[in-house]
Protein backbone atom coordinates (compact mmCIF):
# COMPACT_ATOMS: atom_id res chain seq x y z
CA UNK A 1 0.00 0.00 0.00
CA UNK A 2 1.93 3.52 -1.00
CA UNK A 3 1.66 5.86 2.10
CA UNK A 4 1.65 8.78 -0.39
CA UNK A 5 -2.07 9.92 0.39
CA UNK A 6 -1.52 10.00 4.62
CA UNK A 7 -2.10 13.42 5.47
CA UNK A 8 -2.33 12.99 9.17
CA UNK A 9 -0.05 11.74 11.60
CA UNK A 10 -1.46 10.45 15.42
CA UNK A 11 -0.33 9.87 18.05
CA UNK A 12 -1.96 8.27 20.37
CA UNK A 13 -1.60 6.05 24.05
CA UNK A 14 -2.44 6.42 27.78
CA UNK A 15 -2.45 9.31 29.74
CA UNK A 16 1.17 9.79 30.77
CA UNK A 17 2.61 7.73 28.25
CA UNK A 18 4.82 10.39 26.88
CA UNK A 19 2.81 11.80 23.45
CA UNK A 20 3.99 15.34 24.27
CA UNK A 21 7.43 14.47 24.66
CA UNK A 22 7.53 12.90 21.79
CA UNK A 23 5.58 15.15 19.52
CA UNK A 24 7.62 18.11 20.59
CA UNK A 25 10.55 15.78 19.43
CA UNK A 26 9.20 15.43 16.28
CA UNK A 27 8.62 19.03 16.07
CA UNK A 28 12.38 19.78 16.84
CA UNK A 29 13.63 17.52 14.10
CA UNK A 30 10.79 19.40 11.59
CA UNK A 31 12.32 22.84 12.72
CA UNK A 32 15.46 21.48 12.59
CA UNK A 33 14.84 20.39 9.13
CA UNK A 34 13.55 23.76 8.09
CA UNK A 35 9.84 22.33 7.50
CA UNK A 36 7.31 24.82 9.16
CA UNK A 37 4.95 24.52 11.49
CA UNK A 38 2.07 25.98 13.51
CA UNK A 39 0.13 24.85 16.32
CA UNK A 40 0.23 24.21 19.85
CA UNK A 41 0.85 21.22 22.52
CA UNK A 42 -0.07 21.29 26.55
CA UNK A 43 2.15 20.46 29.19
CA UNK A 44 1.34 19.26 32.54
CA UNK A 45 1.56 22.16 35.39
CA UNK A 46 3.31 20.71 38.91
CA UNK A 47 4.20 22.37 41.74
CA UNK A 48 6.17 19.99 44.18
CA UNK A 49 5.59 17.12 42.35
CA UNK A 50 1.50 17.07 42.50
CA UNK A 51 -0.13 17.59 39.28
CA UNK A 52 -2.02 21.14 39.13
CA UNK A 53 -3.20 21.16 35.93
CA UNK A 54 -2.25 21.92 32.41
CA UNK A 55 -1.60 24.34 30.20
CA UNK A 56 -1.57 25.24 26.25
CA UNK A 57 1.66 26.38 24.75
CA UNK A 58 1.26 27.94 21.30
CA UNK A 59 4.68 27.46 18.93
CA UNK A 60 5.16 30.80 19.26
CA UNK A 61 5.54 30.64 22.63
CA UNK A 62 2.48 31.78 23.90
CA UNK A 63 1.15 30.25 27.43
CA UNK A 64 -2.03 29.70 28.94
CA UNK A 65 -4.07 28.18 31.21
CA UNK A 66 -6.56 25.26 29.97
CA UNK A 67 -7.75 23.68 33.54
CA UNK A 68 -6.61 23.38 36.75
CA UNK A 69 -7.28 21.43 40.09
CA UNK A 70 -10.89 22.89 41.23
CA UNK A 71 -9.42 23.90 44.66
CA UNK A 72 -7.07 25.86 43.14
CA UNK A 73 -9.69 28.12 41.11
CA UNK A 74 -11.73 30.81 42.98
CA UNK A 75 -15.08 29.82 41.43
CA UNK A 76 -16.09 26.53 40.13
CA UNK A 77 -15.90 26.01 36.10
CA UNK A 78 -18.85 25.44 33.96
CA UNK A 79 -17.05 22.02 32.31
CA UNK A 80 -14.64 19.30 34.31
CA UNK A 81 -12.74 16.71 33.90
CA UNK A 82 -12.08 14.37 37.19
CA UNK A 83 -10.44 16.98 39.58
CA UNK A 84 -9.98 19.70 37.04
CA UNK A 85 -11.82 22.71 36.04
CA UNK A 86 -11.30 23.26 32.30
CA UNK A 87 -10.70 27.07 31.61
CA UNK A 88 -12.38 27.33 27.90
CA UNK A 89 -11.70 30.57 27.07
CA UNK A 90 -7.86 30.56 28.13
CA UNK A 91 -7.72 27.53 25.95
CA UNK A 92 -9.14 29.53 23.12
CA UNK A 93 -7.21 32.57 23.55
CA UNK A 94 -3.80 30.70 22.74
CA UNK A 95 -5.35 27.58 20.40
CA UNK A 96 -7.68 29.23 18.05
CA UNK A 97 -5.13 31.73 16.83
CA UNK A 98 -2.62 29.13 16.16
CA UNK A 99 -5.40 27.36 13.78
CA UNK A 100 -6.95 30.18 11.47
CA UNK A 101 -3.18 30.98 10.69
CA UNK A 102 -2.90 27.47 9.25
CA UNK A 103 -1.60 28.35 5.34
CA UNK A 104 -1.02 26.06 3.40
CA UNK A 105 0.29 22.96 2.97
CA UNK A 106 3.50 23.57 3.21
CA UNK A 107 3.13 23.93 7.17
CA UNK A 108 3.20 21.24 9.44
CA UNK A 109 0.09 21.54 11.81
CA UNK A 110 0.94 20.56 15.37
CA UNK A 111 -2.11 19.68 17.61
CA UNK A 112 -1.02 18.05 21.12
CA UNK A 113 -4.32 17.38 22.21
CA UNK A 114 -7.28 17.07 21.04
CA UNK A 115 -9.35 15.52 23.55
CA UNK A 116 -12.19 15.96 25.84
CA UNK A 117 -10.62 18.79 27.87
CA UNK A 118 -10.46 20.96 24.12
CA UNK A 119 -13.39 19.64 23.01
CA UNK A 120 -15.60 21.85 25.41
CA UNK A 121 -14.77 24.23 22.79
CA UNK A 122 -17.24 24.42 20.29
CA UNK A 123 -15.00 26.99 17.91
CA UNK A 124 -12.49 24.37 18.06
CA UNK A 125 -14.15 21.64 17.83
CA UNK A 126 -15.81 23.08 14.47
CA UNK A 127 -11.59 24.17 13.62
CA UNK A 128 -10.83 20.36 14.26
CA UNK A 129 -13.55 18.86 12.00
CA UNK A 130 -12.44 21.62 9.04
CA UNK A 131 -9.08 20.47 9.52
CA UNK A 132 -9.43 17.04 9.36
CA UNK A 133 -11.91 16.86 6.48
CA UNK A 134 -12.25 14.57 3.32
CA UNK A 135 -11.57 17.91 1.54
CA UNK A 136 -8.11 19.04 3.63
CA UNK A 137 -4.96 18.89 2.24
CA UNK A 138 -3.52 20.46 5.83
CA UNK A 139 -0.62 17.36 6.98
CA UNK A 140 -0.94 17.44 10.54
CA UNK A 141 0.69 16.06 13.87
CA UNK A 142 -1.77 15.30 16.68
CA UNK A 143 -2.39 13.82 19.47
CA UNK A 144 -5.85 12.01 20.22
CA UNK A 145 -6.79 9.79 23.29
CA UNK A 146 -6.12 6.20 23.39
CA UNK A 147 -9.68 5.13 24.46
CA UNK A 148 -12.87 5.76 22.28
CA UNK A 149 -14.40 9.05 22.77
CA UNK A 150 -15.98 11.83 20.66
CA UNK A 151 -17.14 10.92 17.31
CA UNK A 152 -15.23 13.69 15.57
CA UNK A 153 -11.71 12.04 17.35
CA UNK A 154 -13.19 8.62 16.02
CA UNK A 155 -13.42 10.15 12.45
CA UNK A 156 -10.11 11.31 13.22
CA UNK A 157 -8.95 7.70 14.39
CA UNK A 158 -10.98 6.15 11.21
CA UNK A 159 -9.73 8.70 8.53
CA UNK A 160 -7.93 7.17 5.06
CA UNK A 161 -5.72 9.69 5.31
CA UNK A 162 -4.55 9.18 9.29
CA UNK A 163 -1.49 7.04 10.12
CA UNK A 164 -1.72 6.23 13.82
CA UNK A 165 1.07 5.14 16.22
CA UNK A 166 0.25 3.75 20.09
CA UNK A 167 2.75 5.18 22.00
CA UNK A 168 4.26 3.38 24.35
CA UNK A 169 6.90 4.51 27.94
CA UNK A 170 9.59 2.67 25.59
CA UNK A 171 8.72 5.07 22.33
CA UNK A 172 8.82 8.06 24.72
CA UNK A 173 11.74 6.68 26.81
CA UNK A 174 14.07 6.28 23.23
CA UNK A 175 12.94 9.60 21.76
CA UNK A 176 14.61 11.50 24.38
CA UNK A 177 17.87 9.73 23.39
CA UNK A 178 17.45 10.56 19.48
Amino acid sequence: MAHSNIKFFILTGDPGVGKTTLTKKILSILSDKGIKVAGFYTEEVRNNRVREGFDIISLEGKRGRLARDQSLLNEPTKFKVGKYGVLVEEFEQIALPCLAKVPDNQTCLILDEIGKMEFFSTSFKLKIKEIFSPTSNNVVLATIPIRKSDAIIESIRNNSKSKIWVVSLLHANIALYL
